[in-house]
């Protein structure tokens, strides 16, 4: 403190000069180990940059650490600071750190608590920390004040020349070719220069850019309208006379200055490369812009923007508008007596009521388009309209007719050639053989169509032949082989922006790790989903389900609100992969209620619908719920090997059969139905997903049978952080001796195969690959034991 007052005092001396100043700063400061913090030293003035460069020269031997921070964007050119990093950079002492900038996934989690685009900040902001936390902070669309300040004032520097150019770029656009700068703005490339030199443009080559997005935002805001407009109109006659193609970037200009002729003119080709591209999203937006500005279109004409409309905001999700707008157009080509446009559109229309939820509509329209096309003769649209209702007969789980649609579809489609009909007709009657359960032949066709597409560049179909196998694979339980195929086209479909598919499959994706046992992780998925707006119904189905079974064997309130609409939509579906999985839910939420006795009367109307056509696996855990409240139904198939074994009453082996497909929930409650050890387990292992309720209503019913109630889970399990139960605790001590599953098996009267399913739980509990990896943790959790 004596030192401190001391250069204070020495500061106060009128006589005081640099020469005899600095040395005192530098003594005082390394007295004692320092560390001095200069912020922004951009904004330093000139005796403090000369004091930085007096104390990076002499720091050797000092307990001294001075931190300087500067935004490197700020000093370019002849800026003081500039020469004082290069009078230090050969100095031993001095080091400089370049901040790398934010990157997306650190602005995801900078925004976790914000409802906010990530991808769109992180691309607005190019990561700079200032800018994202000050966009964060205003929890606003709008540019927040603090930012807008900050960039003009760092333009506020420039000369009228320079700022002239520095509009001029902001209007061309996020990288703006210089040549084009210069003859719309009317300056010298020294204009240019110095707002390159000013750190407020970046030099690309023949080109200049804004270093974030949001500083062009911030520039054109400041701009007057009027100048603003005429700046678009120069830049867009510039670019025409060079011969421009870009028609997104002259659509943009012609909207911006109000040229109605060149919006329409380019909108739609914009519309045309952006779907191309895999952005439909923008395509749509070129489409409304276009429809907004073609009051002077022909009729025929707005029909087909509409048309177009239509299907970028079918792909997109957007299915309220998608419908709107194929409504109008199918009534503009149906007052022009366009019978094939129109025979199109009611296939559109009956595609986009299924995603709806309106079966009704779907079919109506359906059969609509195949009776109008039929009276034209064969053809593309004809072959569609017959691959149209072969999906929805698939969907609605009428395979056989789906499959003989399909067949006339392919027909058609072979006759004229036509790769994409075709692709759409293998979908649909691969699909069809998969829910019948022909494995083989339904991957084949499905692989052959996605093949198709991929080739073809049909975006639309390769999300059908994903969303179809992944969905399907996981109706059988293949979980594993389920989850890849939808991870795969997840990516495949949000790289193009189709929303349609990629948020179905997100929702499926969320059931999957609900199945086996990632409770927390799915109900996040779904809610993800269920938070998007225009969500289709289908879509919303699906997560609803995750989120609602959940929710019943969690205990959490609220469940029969949401099962009465999952009943309502379901049943407007009219698919029985859709009703099926809604009995399932009603009919497990009355059995954890302690409702047994109305389970058969909440679904005998799925019973009734779905016997003959639906999913074997669906329809067979249906009837193992009804049994419980008392129904006796003929299952008119062979059951799935786990309810069969359940049925039989081996609770260990069917136990064992669950886990073997990764369903941890109904492992657990097959073991349920066993003797005390194994009841006690059942209730362990519904604890270890997330399952209280269910935990509960299993010692209820322990408690009905007059057996004994487990308090939670046994001694052995609880005691051990991976849960093993007693039994799977010998086996991993046996494998700590080295023995093969067949000496296991021997010491511990068990068959061979039991025990390498006890191996494999082992494995998978204590998250290692091999048993000899197994065998080195053992000694974590076999310490672990409570005292037996």
């Amino acid at each position: 403190m004596a030192d401190v007052l001391g250069v204070q005092a020495e500061l106060n001396n009128p006589d005081v000069t640099r020469a005899s100043m600095f040395p005192s700063v530098r003594a005082a400061l390394g007295r004692t180990p320092t560390l001095l913090l200069l912020e922004d030293v951009h904004w330093a003035d000139e005796a403090t940059l000369d004091l930085i460069r007096y104390l990076g020269r002499r720091m050797d031997g000092q307990p001294l650490m001075v931190v300087a921070t500067f935004r490197d964007d700020e000093v370019a050119g002849m800026h003081p600071l500039a020469g004082v990093m290069g009078d230090l950079a050969t100095t031993a002492s001095v080091r400089r750190m370049q901040l790398p900038l934010l990157t997306e996934a650190a602005v995801a989690e900078l925004a976790r608590n914000v409802d906010v685009d990530v991808a769109a900040l992180h691309r607005n902001t190019a990561g700079n920390p200032f800018f994202v936390t000050e966009v964060l902070a205003a929890r606003s669309e709008t540019l927040p004040a603090t930012v807008r300040d900050a960039v003009t004032a760092r333009a506020a520097r420039l000369t009228t020349a320079a700022r002239r150019a520095l509009d001029t770029a902001a209007v061309v656009g996020a990288t703006a070719e210089i040549d084009v700068v210069l003859d719309v703005s009317g300056q010298s490339s020294a204009a240019v220069d110095e707002c390159v030199e000013g750190g407020v443009l970046l030099g690309r080559g023949p080109s200049v850019a804004y270093r974030h997005e949001l500083a062009r935002q911030a520039i054109l805001d400041t701009m007057p309208p009027a100048s603003r407009a005429d700046l678009h109109r120069k830049v867009l006659a510039r670019l025409l006379a060079g011969g421009g193609t870009d028609h997104r970037r002259l659509a943009q200009h012609a909207v911006a200055c109000g040229d109605a002729a060149a919006v329409v003119a380019h909108a739609p080709l914009a519309a045309e490369l952006s779907a191309r591209l895999g952005s439909h999203r923008e395509a749509a937006e070129h489409l409304r812009t276009a429809l907004h500005h073609g009051g002077a279109l022909a009729a025929t004409d707005r029909a087909d923007l509409l048309a177009r409309l239509s299907y970028e905001c079918y792909l997109t999700s957007q299915l309220a508008e998608a419908i709107d707008t194929r409504r109008e157009a199918v009534a503009l080509h149906k007052a022009a007596g366009d019978a094939r446009r129109l025979g199109v559109g009611q296939r559109w229309l009956s595609r986009l009521s299924w995603f709806l939820g309106r079966h009704e509509d779907a079919e109506r329209y359906a059969l609509a388009a195949v009776a109008t096309l039929e009276l034209l003769g064969s053809g593309r649209e004809l072959a569609m309209a017959y691959s149209n209702v072969s999906q929805l007969r698939m969907l609605s789980g009428a395979t056989r007719e789906g499959i003989a649609w399909g067949e006339r579809a392919l027909n058609e489609a072979h006759a004229g050639g036509d790769r994409e009909v075709e692709s759409h007709a293998l979908n649909n009657v691969g699909t069809a053989l998969l829910c019948e359960g022909d494995l083989a032949e339904g991957q084949a066709l499905l692989d052959e169509s996605l093949a198709i597409a991929l080739a073809d560049g049909l975006q639309e179909h390769a999300a059908r032949a994903w969303t179809n196998v992944g969905s399907t694979l996981a109706v059988k339980r293949l979980l594993p082989e389920a989850e890849r195929t939808l991870r795969t086209g997840l990516f495949y479909c949000t790289e193009r922006d189709l929303d349609s598919w990629s948020l179905y499959m997100r929702a499926w994706l969320a059931g999957i790790l609900l199945e086996r046992g990632n409770t927390d992780a799915a109900v996040r998925t779904a809610r993800e989903v269920l938070r998007r707006p225009q969500l289709s119904l289908v879509s919303r189905i699906v997560a609803m389900l995750v989120t609602a079974v959940a929710a019943v064997r969690r205990g959490e309130p609220a469940v029969n609100r949401e099962l009465a609409e999952l009943t309502a939509m379901a049943r407007g579906t009219a698919d029985a992969q859709r009703i099926l999985p809604v009995a399932l839910l009603q009919a497990e939420a009355a059995w954890t209620a302690g409702a047994v006795a109305d389970i058969v009367a909440l679904t005998d109307e799925a019973w009734v619908v779905c016997a003959r056509v639906g999913e074997p696996w669906l329809l067979a855990e249906l009837a193992w719920w009804r049994s419980l409240g008392g129904g006796v139904d003929t299952v008119p198939f062979d059951l799935p090997e786990p309810f069969a074994l359940m049925r039989d009453g081996r609770v260990q082996d069917a136990s064992e059969a669950w886990s073997r497909i990764d369903r941890p929930f109904w492992a657990a409650l097959a073991l349920a139905a066993g003797d005390p050890a194994q009841t006690s387990d059942a209730v362990a292992a519904v604890m270890r997903i997330d399952a209280p309720a269910t935990a509960q209503a299993v010692r209820r019913d322990l408690a009905r049978r007059g057996l004994p109630v487990p308090r939670g889970p046994r001694g052995t399990a609880q005691s051990n952080p991976a849960g093993l139960t007693a039994r799977e605790l010998d086996v991993l001590r046996l494998l700590v001796e080295g023995l093969t599953d067949a000496e296991i098996a021997a010491r511990l009267t068990l068959s061979e195969r039991t025990v390498g399913h006890h191996v494999s739980a082992i494995l998978r509990k204590l998250a290692v690959p091999t048993r000899s990896r197994a065998a080195a943790a053992a000694a974590q959790v076999l310490g672990a034991q409570s005292p037996t």
